[in-house]
């Protein structure tokens, strides 16, 4: 199984990659909104919701991973006993040694996988952050029409915007190709398994990888 190094390349290549990522310098105090009567307020509910569905976005990648990892779990308990039937030449020690190509495969495309999610995750957050950029915009463009005094510059969030946009954009390219690649992962584990029920016959499709 490939783990460790693959894994450690990831890690410390997303890390470099975002060091480098945009921030949130223009924001709008809180405070000035609640000056506003709540009726006024309404025009940045839509922004404050894109907003919230980013969160739950970060949040469904989370319990991704946490599933993928108690799955990996489970396989590495599994693959344990069959390395104990494996000894010997009896069709249930055969058996069990093809069945444990299968079980490295799946864990290896599942490591990778936790890898493919810990750069969704990041992309997730930078999708947070352009929806924050956005609802800063919807609050300045809120107050100055109410014309309450604050010197942020309309030009300056939107240009703010338009810098995370970017780098989003990249982003999600980044995550696009890094799918394709765990998309062939997943592609050579299904070919072990192929080889796997043909060699055991038809009646091995309620095997338990199913």
């Amino acid at each position: 199984m490939k783990t460790g190094r693959i894994a450690a390349i990831g890690f410390m290549g997303a890390l470099l990659f975002c060091a480098c990522g945009p921030s949130l310098s223009h924001t709008v105090p809180d405070d000035l909104l609640q000056r506003l009567p709540k009726k006024s307020r309404r025009s940045v509910f839509q922004a404050e919701t894109i907003v919230t569905i980013a969160v739950d976005r970060k949040s469904a990648i989370k319990r991704d991973q946490e599933t993928t990892r108690r799955d990996i779990g489970t396989l590495k308990e599994r693959l344990a006993v069959l390395e104990k039937e494996s000894s010997g030449d009896s069709p249930a020690a055969q058996r069990a040694r093809a069945e444990i190509k299968v079980i490295e495969a799946q864990i290896d495309f599942m490591e990778r996988k936790l890898e493919h999610l810990e750069l969704a995750l990041e992309v997730a957050d930078d999708e947070l952050l352009l929806a924050r950029a956005q609802f800063e915009l919807a609050k300045l463009q809120l107050v100055k029409k109410h014309a309450i005094a604050f010197d942020g510059q309309e030009k300056d969030f939107e240009e703010q915007i338009a810098d995370i946009q970017r780098y989003v954009d990249k982003r999600r390219r980044k995550l696009q190709a890094d799918a394709a690649e765990l998309k062939r992962e997943e592609d050579r584990f299904m070919e072990v398994k192929k080889r796997y029920f043909s060699s055991v016959g038809e009646s091995a499709k309620g095997w338990w990888t199913e």
